[in-house]
């Protein structure tokens, strides 16, 4: 039986189409860049990691991270803690500070200060926090800690954010613990915190062991902060 010629020309066009191939699927777009992965970019050529070899007189191979992005009030500022690979307890932890520029692909760097700052051992540093109550630039208070036969002790150093470049002001005795070097006497324990802030001017470290306590006042001077009246700390140090 002969098909009707509308009912032919149907099947034909199911048939074209069903044959034609079908067109690729679009492409999910990129996840959009963050600005701390932008800001590393720009400062270290990628934008996760990066491993710079033979650094410095030790010739350690560190592995820099992005860290934080700090809006300084002459422009940004990128934090990247860096860790010494296969690192010994000779090794101190970094962290770099850059200062970049906004551009039209992100960010162009300023200066770089690669490393800014080594502190601790075992080729970390414990953290950093960012502190804006000091005075009127950002403060970076960068903590470091090691031991040593027995002795436990920890640091914490602040490094200003001027125009400049990053400026270290002070490094302050934070913890101090001889638990490990003792034996059949009782422990010296110390915590510190830094207390009674006054912008521009100083701080209290106030220094607790056990039921006791000392404070200590410093002062800011053009150069950095320095004990009251030249004094010398009591705090113990490894």
């Amino acid at each position: 039986m002969e098909r009707p010629l509308v009912a032919l020309l149907l099947v034909c066009a199911a048939a074209s189409v069903a044959g034609k191939p079908k067109p690729p699927a679009a492409k999910a777009p990129s996840a959009v860049e963050k600005p701390i992965q932008a800001a590393f970019r720009a400062a270290f050529g990628k934008s996760d990691s990066v491993v710079l070899k033979k650094q410095g007189q030790l010739n350690e191979d560190i592995e820099y991270t992005p860290g934080e992005l700090i809006d300084a009030p002459f422009g940004p500022v990128l934090l990247s803690p860096g860790e010494v690979e296969n690192a010994s307890h000779v090794n101190s932890g970094k962290l770099a500070i850059v200062y970049l520029k906004p551009a039209e692909k992100g960010f162009e760097i300023v200066k770089k200060f690669v490393p800014a700052m080594e502190t601790g051992s075992f080729g970390k540093i414990v953290d950093w926090s960012v502190n804006r109550s000091l005075g009127n630039l950002p403060i970076v208070t960068v903590n470091g800690a090691g031991n040593w036969q027995g002795y436990s002790c920890s640091t914490a150093t602040m490094i200003e954010l001027t125009p400049d470049g990053p400026k270290q002001l002070v490094t302050l005795p934070m913890t101090y613990d001889n638990s490990g070097a003792v034996q059949g006497k009782a422990p010296t324990q110390i915590n510190g915190r830094i207390d009674n802030i006054q912008p521009g001017r100083g701080f209290d470290m106030v220094y607790f062991a056990g039921s006791k306590e000392f404070k200590e006042h410093y002062v800011r001077s053009r150069d950095g902060y320095a004990l009251a009246g030249g004094a010398k700390s009591k705090m113990q140090t490894c």
